[in-house]
């Protein structure tokens, strides 16, 4: 007898060990966590949605200064290269959901979009005082109905299976993609930064360092979310990449309206 329950044992462990190694195997291909360390595949996704982010930011800066911060060239910069943020997320969508989901959270995405867009352009250019309030109540509006919507949306469904995962998704969505249309607001920042006179010196330096921080906080969150990424697409880097700049609309929004307030 206890020679059969020694073979019983020996058995159960070999057995074992054989679904440890197949679960290494499976780690190791889906790019997830293998014995407390990232997989290379991981590393490499990281490192292409931290890139993606500096080479965003490099393209809107450089492009708005370069082409002049109030010129119409400089403006129509902002509304080019945000709206391909919008449509990168749209097309390398980081996200795994069920197709009619992701269908109708991409087009909440691209409507809200086009509709920020085109409300803060029917104020005119340059910025004035009454655009920063009507953007604002804009804002406020435009979260509630896109709460409105996406809920309506899922209520709508008759499967209504991962409804959380779903509504969350298109919220995020729709949200990175009206802080896309806030970068509208950046050739009216780099102007009052870069002619602030010489009192609120220490203002500018403060909306600049404010905005660095918390790019660089957006850059090692953004690698930590890409962790949370079931079964990757292979461009799903370059949508999970742009959305944290996206989200940075909001902050030049607002140090935009710090500045235009205290700068002139």
């Amino acid at each position: 007898m206890n020679d059969s329950k020694s073979g019983i044992i020996e058995a159960g462990g070999a057995f074992m060990g054989i679904q440890d190694i197949h679960k290494r195997e499976i780690d190791e291909e889906d790019g997830t966590h293998v014995h407390g360390m990232q997989s290379e595949a991981t590393r490499r996704g990281q490192l292409a949605v931290v890139l993606t982010q500096v080479v965003s930011y490099a393209l809107m800066i450089g492009l708005v200064g370069g082409l002049g911060a109030l010129t119409q060239a400089g403006a129509i910069a902002s509304v080019t290269l945000s709206a391909l943020a919008v449509l990168a997320v749209v097309i390398a969508w980081p996200f795994a959901n069920g197709v009619t989901q992701t269908v109708f959270a991409r087009a909440l995405a691209v409507i809200v979009y086009v509709v920020a867009v085109a409300f803060n352009i029917s104020d005119g250019f340059p910025v004035s005082d009454k655009a920063f309030t009507r953007w604002s109540w804009f804002l406020i509006l435009a979260f509630l109905t896109i709460v409105v919507v996406s809920f309506g949306h899922q209520m709508w469904r008759k499967d209504r299976s991962h409804l959380i995962v779903s509504m969350s998704t298109g919220l995020i969505v729709s949200a990175c993609a009206l802080g896309s249309s806030c970068w509208l607001f950046l050739p009216s920042l780099m102007h009052d930064l870069l002619s602030a006179p010489d009192d609120g010196a220490w203002v500018a330096a403060l909306v600049l360092v404010a905005l660095i921080a918390l790019g660089v906080l957006l850059v090692i969150a953004s690698g930590s979310w890409w962790n949370e990424i079931d079964g990757p697409s292979p461009y799903s880097w370059l949508g999970m990449g742009v959305m944290p700049v996206m989200l940075l609309g909001y902050v030049v929004y607002v140090a935009a309206f710090v500045a235009h307030l205290t700068l002139r």
